[in-house]
């Protein structure tokens, strides 16, 4: 009775519309963690169709995934491979981020047994303060790459942490460092053949952080990478369109009296007379307990709010206000029903949380379907 439907016509018009913002820039879609719950293979299928250069991924089990789907393209792990785990990535040809001079010590030893090269993306932190060599390490690393015969320094990239935010002097103050780096590598009379830095955020806020490739993420999937409320001076941005709708129908329909209590802890007393539907969702489907007495869902084009606790596998609606209310009737919990439209952004609002984490929840754990993208006049969509 729970049903996640994912629009792959949504996902290629997000695509074109990063694409367009990307200007000459590879794209290395994102599609780590199921592809944020959109279904990793059918998107990476149907982006490598449209001109995708890689793809961004987090686990050495997505690159095999991929591989086995003969998905083409180059398959980025963004936050480099676990120790042990070398030889399958190597035998994998997976692309590498590595940000300690250990991981290249391991890549080079593995791709010398096996007689090939290990690629890497030499990870630089401008400032996000996470994963990354300083750009003085990387300097001292590439000027030095020939302790490393076996590894091929494909690229270097940063991580942005707040591009979602224009006026935030983060960004600018993390490609300028960038920046320098690149300046002080072709001074040295070194230059590696590829440099990204923008994630879904820049792409559209900041045109000086596309470099050679970008990496979006959020953006494919229609999710506004601005959940921060920061407005975006590209009109570009609100084309996104959201490519996941989860539904559900309603098990259970009830009249309560005024001062009736509903659900764990009496967390909610009915204010009047009031009509309670029950529905089959609950946080172990990724309907976080945190929108309890908060969200709102659609039931017949009229937002209905939720109350009471939301439960391990049931969530109460009010529906006083929607005419002809039966458990023949469709609930949305995201997505478009008539005129309106629960979205991510406004989804994750009410749970205190960002859009990321509840497509990823909903997406993975419960069942999901796909449409079949509409081809447009000269442009390949192979989908089998």
């Amino acid at each position: 009775m729970r049903k996640v439907q994912i629009d792959l016509n949504a996902v290629a018009h997000n695509f074109r519309t990063v694409k367009e913002a990307a200007g000459n820039s590879r794209i290395i879609a994102v599609v780590k963690s199921d592809a944020y719950g959109h279904g990793m293979i059918e998107v990476a299928r149907l982006l490598s169709s449209m001109g995708a250069w890689g793809f961004g991924l987090a686990e050495l089990d997505e690159v095999e995934r991929l591989h086995k789907a003969g998905i083409g393209g180059v398959k980025l792990l963004m936050a480099g491979v676990e120790p042990g785990m070398e030889a399958d990535a190597v035998g994998l040809n997976a692309h590498c981020a590595v940000f300690n001079r250990a991981q290249l010590d391991r890549l080079d030893k593995v791709a010398s047994s096996a007689r090939t090269r290990a690629r890497v993306h030499l990870k630089i932190d401008t400032g996000m303060g996470r994963f990354g060599f300083t750009p003085n390490e990387a300097l001292d690393v590439l000027r030095s790459r020939s302790n490393w015969p076996n590894v091929e320094f494909v690229a270097l990239f940063t991580h942005l942490s707040s591009s979602d935010a224009p006026s935030h002097p983060a960004t600018r103050c993390q490609l300028e460092n960038l920046d320098l780096l690149l300046q002080r590598l072709r001074s040295s009379g070194l230059r590696l053949p590829l440099v990204h830095a923008a994630n879904s955020a820049a792409v559209f806020n900041f045109p000086e952080s596309r470099y050679d490739a970008v990496r979006p993420g959020i953006a494919l999937y229609g999710g506004m990478p601005a959940d921060s409320g920061h407005a975006s001076a590209d009109p570009r941005l609100s084309r996104l369109r959201p490519a996941m709708r989860f539904s559900t129908r309603i098990v259970s329909v009830k009249r309560l009296p005024a001062g009736a209590a509903v659900g764990y802890g009496c967390a909610y007393t009915t204010p009047a007379d009031t009509t309670v539907a029950v529905i089959p969702v609950g946080y172990d489907d990724g309907y976080l307990r945190a929108l309890s007495n908060r969200a709102q869902v659609l039931v017949n084009g009229v937002r209905c709010p939720v109350v009471g606790n939301v439960c391990m596998k049931a969530t109460m609606i009010d529906v006083s206000k929607v005419d002809g209310v039966d458990e023949s009737c469709e609930v949305v919990l995201l997505g478009r029903q008539g005129d309106d439209e629960i979205t991510p952004g406004e989804l994750a609002s009410w749970a205190g949380t960002i859009s990321y984490e509840l497509l990823c929840l909903l997406g993975t754990r419960n069942p999901r379907s796909f449409s079949r993208p509409v081809q447009d006049a000269g442009e390949r969509m192979c989908l089998e």
